[in-house]
């Protein structure tokens, strides 16, 4: 049986992988202020990771002040000659939203996955 805390170690690996690849395109003028990040689909195809690896790592980049993410628009590359990143009211509303519709569908899954188990030890235990 796999180790639930190898998982989600690697997962956090692969998130900051893919922040630090983000990164060095930052730094290296690859993606210039204004640019727009790939989607989370994207990046995920690109990478080979899930897409909430890939959101992961942007929201990482966004915390250390390297990206901007819009609502419905995508992940910018910020301008760091800008001022200091702040998040208003609203934006933090959208990102709690974000975040609590993330979790349901975490719910949802997590409900499906167990009713699996369930019907699968029920077979088990009627062989």
């Amino acid at each position: 049986m796999p180790d639930k805390a190898g998982a989600d170690e690697q997962k956090v690996h692969a998130s900051r992988r893919l922040a630090a690849v983000i990164r060095a395109d930052i730094e290296s003028g690859r993606l210039r202020a204004g640019a727009r990040i790939p989607s989370y689909r994207t990046l995920a195809e690109l990478h080979g990771v899930a897409h909430n690896t890939a959101q992961a790592a942007v929201r990482m980049l966004q915390s250390e002040g390297l990206v901007t993410i819009r609502a419905a628009s995508g992940a910018y590359v910020r301008d760091r000659t800008e001022e200091p990143l702040t998040s208003t009211p609203g934006q933090l509303r959208e990102e709690l939203t974000e975040v609590r519709d993330q979790l349901k569908e975490v719910r949802k899954t997590l409900a499906a996955t167990e009713e699996a188990v369930s019907s699968l030890l029920d077979r088990l235990t009627l062989n």
